[in-house]
Parts: C-alpha cells; sequence; structure tokens
C-alpha cells in the first residue's frame, strides 16, 4: 500500500467479506507499551493469540495518496508519542465511569472494580481491563483524528466498552460503543450535523406495507 510508505509500519490489507464481494479493511497490529501488564486475551479463528498487539483499524482505504489519510497518520504518530498520557487520561475517566458502567453487577463480586467515588488514577485496572482494537475515526479536530478505543474487561467478557479519543482527550466511555454526536460537538460541527440529520428525516419515505397475504 504505497500510498502509507514510510508512514504506517506493518500496514496490510484484508478481505473481511468473500471473493466474489470484498470487503478491504486497513489494519496494522503494533504493541503498546504503556499498556504492558494490562488485560489481554484475544481470539482468533478459535485461538488465542498471546503476541499482545492492539489491533489498528484504518478508514482511508480508497484516498488517492497519503494526504487523504493526513489526520489518520496525525493521530497515530501522536498515540506511539503519548500513549502513556493517553492512558493515564483514560484511567482516570474510567475510575469516574466504572460505577455507572458495572451497576447492574453485585459490588462484591471480584471482577468489579472496587473504585472509590471520585477517585483518580490510583486504583490498579490492569488485571481488569485492556485494549483490544483502536479504530481511527474519519472525524477529525486540528488535523488529528478521533480514535474510537475497544476495551476487553473482566466485568463483561462478551462486549467490553468502549472510549473515544483526541489526541490525550477522553471525549466519551461507555459500554459497546461511544455516541458519535460527543464528537460532533467536539469538533464544532455539531449544528451542521443536526441540520443534516433532521433534513433526511424529513424527507424520509418508508416503504409501502403490504396485506400480510400478499407475498409479491
Amino acid at each position: 500500500m504505497d500510498k502509507f510508505d514510510g508512514e504506517l509500519p506493518d500496514i496490510e490489507i484484508r478481505n473481511i467479506g468473500t471473493r466474489r464481494n470484498p470487503l478491504n479493511v486497513v489494519e496494522a497490529r503494533i504493541i503498546l507499551e504503556a499498556w504492558d501488564g494490562y488485560l489481554y486475551r484475544h481470539m482468533e479463528n478459535g485461538r488465542e493469540i498471546a503476541d499482545k498487539k492492539v489491533t489498528l483499524c484504518f478508514e482511508c482505504y480508497n484516498g488517492n495518496n497519503a494526504e487523504d489519510c493526513r489526520t489518520e497518520i496525525n493521530a497515530y504518530n501522536y498515540l506511539l508519542k503519548n500513549q502513556r498520557a493517553i492512558r493515564d487520561s483514560i484511567l482516570k475517566a474510567l475510575s469516574q465511569k466504572v460505577g455507572e458502567l458495572t451497576e447492574y453487577l453485585d459490588a462484591d463480586d471480584w471482577f468489579v472494580p472496587n473504585v472509590a467515588p471520585n477517585a483518580e488514577t490510583d486504583f490498579d485496572f490492569r488485571k481488569f481491563i485492556g485494549p483490544l482494537s483502536i479504530s481511527f475515526h474519519e472525524e477529525s479536530r486540528d488535523d488529528f483524528a478521533y480514535l474510537d478505543w475497544h476495551f476487553q474487561c473482566v466485568w463483561d467478557e462478551e462486549h467490553g466498552f468502549a472510549v473515544t479519543t483526541h489526541k490525550d482527550r477522553v471525549i466519551d466511555i461507555d459500554q459497546q460503543d461511544t455516541d458519535v454526536w460527543k464528537i460532533y460537538a467536539d469538533n464544532g460541527t455539531l449544528a451542521e450535523r443536526q441540520k443534516e440529520y433532521a433534513e433526511r428525516a424529513k424527507n424520509f419515505k418508508p416503504g409501502k406495507i403490504k396485506p400480510w397475504w400478499q407475498f409479491w
């Protein structure tokens, strides 16, 4: 993938569709040293992968050159250089949010982090969480793409939780998925997006519902 030459290491184009209907994704797998010692359980095709690498997923496969992907490249380089600052911001935000994420569980269970209210980053999350993948968002601010993190966690092994960051700031943290509208609010495009959404809703025409007995 020549447009990434010298910009992103170990880049790979992978087809997750079929031969007839391909769906290409751009990925790289790297080790983030700041997260060394944190939870890591990665299964692929029924077997456990123990390389401790985090999967990076990029948006810009169809760009014509590296400049089309500049915000993602900038975010990638920032991630590598500032990964400890980003980690600390995520842990601080999680300390304040984890009670809400686990409120449906018994607080006495071993897999529920016992974090004091309004705690900062002194709680040791290493046996509870770990990053599994990071998606580079098409939305950006100040020439840096937003990152959508998928974390594995012991209190919800099936779904984990999600975090959105911009540089070393946490924009959102929630179960499974974060709220893209918070990105729009952060990068100043919220009013424009709301207008587009309202326009689509106004022009939406539901399909004709056939009688229950009509099959054609």
